[in-house]
């Protein structure tokens, strides 16, 4: 009986017990579901392509160009279409389109069937071209005295620019396809000026943008009455008509660009230290300006890519680590891959990364 008294352990070291290994529990399942939120992040699908020479992301999946085939992959990792282009081609892939060119051939491939909508032969070789919705842009050689014809995506010619002793920097379509633009930089006269040209297809020019007092280099826009212009001083912001917005201006002096997002209607711009980017270092410090929001943050690690995308910024290093920047927040969210990352091509709608990684592109899931 002495013994069995001595055997029992006391009711409050049981409690105590009882309490210590409920806290293990309670711990363990914490743990346990950050692990899984973590896992949930290296769900991905997998795509392999060899010989991909050209991948470009589009609004819910991507397009590549393998030499040979030009195909288009959904965001689940399912193939869409695939067109057989031949040899040798150049490709521009947009959320309407596929424009593609050898030579003096172009050929405007509809993004939704995969079917070439116009497969023609232009007047001259073709330097760069880019499908819309509604037209399409064709700039012709030379590169610093170009013409480019502007058409509908079927072929019917509507317009055509000639660009005397002007460099086309950037040209597209906004507002539902009803104007065009065409960024230029004339380096005819002493100081090297650019200029961005708006347009209404087959009509007449509607504005001329030229800045004196800096160079620009990155043209978005913004619902249905501004331009914002990207610089080496300011962002400015334009009316169609050409007249600046002299409250909106802000002041990115030491600050490069990186990315931007003017899908829908409202830019989200990320920006990095001047240091940072022009001398290949691990981009850490992202600026990020949305209308009248302007926000730094400071990356947990070293970013290689910076992508904006809705309201957000994310960046990828090459170790395999992702950061999720929203604007509002100055917490910044991170989280590792189970691979290395080789290169970023951009992040779908609905939030999928689209990165290579040895000879694979995956789709990672970054909500």
């Amino acid at each position: 009986m002495e013994r069995d008294r001595k055997g029992r352990l006391p009711w409050a070291i049981v409690l105590l017990i009882l309490v210590f290994a409920c806290g293990i529990a309670i711990a363990g399942a914490l743990i346990y579901a950050n692990l899984t939120n973590r896992s949930s992040h290296s769900s991905y699908q997998s795509v392999a392509l060899t010989s991909a020479e050209t991948v470009e992301t589009v609004s819910d999946g991507f397009v590549y160009y393998d030499g040979s085939s030009v195909a288009k992959v959904n965001s689940d990792g399912s193939l869409a279409w695939s067109y057989m282009m031949g040899a040798g081609a150049s490709v521009d892939a947009s959320d309407a389109g596929v424009a593609s060119w050898v030579g003096r051939t172009l050929t405007l491939i509809d993004g939704e069937t995969g079917v070439p909508d116009y497969s023609g032969t232009m007047d001259a070789n073709v330097v760069s071209a880019r499908m819309g919705s509604t037209y399409a842009a064709v700039l012709l050689e030379p590169e610093d005295s170009g013409t480019i014809v502007l058409m509908e995506t079927g072929g019917r010619q509507v317009d055509s620019i000639a660009l005397s002793d002007q460099t086309v920097i950037d040209y597209g379509f906004f507002y539902n396809d009803s104007l065009f633009w065409a960024m230029v930089l004339d380096t005819d006269g002493t100081v090297p000026t650019c200029t961005i040209n708006v347009y209404r297809p087959g009509r007449s020019v509607v504005s001329s943008i030229t800045d004196s007092e800096q160079m620009i280099y990155h043209a978005m826009f913004a619902g249905s009455s501004s331009i914002v212009c990207a610089g080496d001083t300011y962002v400015s912001v334009y009316s169609y008509q050409g007249l600046e917005e002299a409250e909106s201006q802000k002041l990115v002096y030491g600050w490069t660009l990186v990315d931007a997002d003017d899908e829908m209607g409202n830019p989200m711009m990320a920006f990095t230290l001047n240091g940072q980017y022009e001398t290949g270092q691990k981009m850490q410090d992202v600026r990020m300006i949305r209308g009248d929001e302007d926000q730094i943050v400071r990356m947990p690690y070293g970013c290689d890519w910076l992508v904006a995308l809705g309201n957000s910024v994310y960046g990828f290093s090459s170790d395999g680590i992702v950061m999720v920047a929203q604007m509002g927040r100055q917490t910044v969210d991170a989280y590792p891959l189970n691979f290395a990352i080789e290169d970023v091509y951009g992040v779908t709608r609905d939030g999928k990364a689209v990165v290579r990684s040895g000879e694979s592109i995956c789709l990672v899931p970054l909500g």
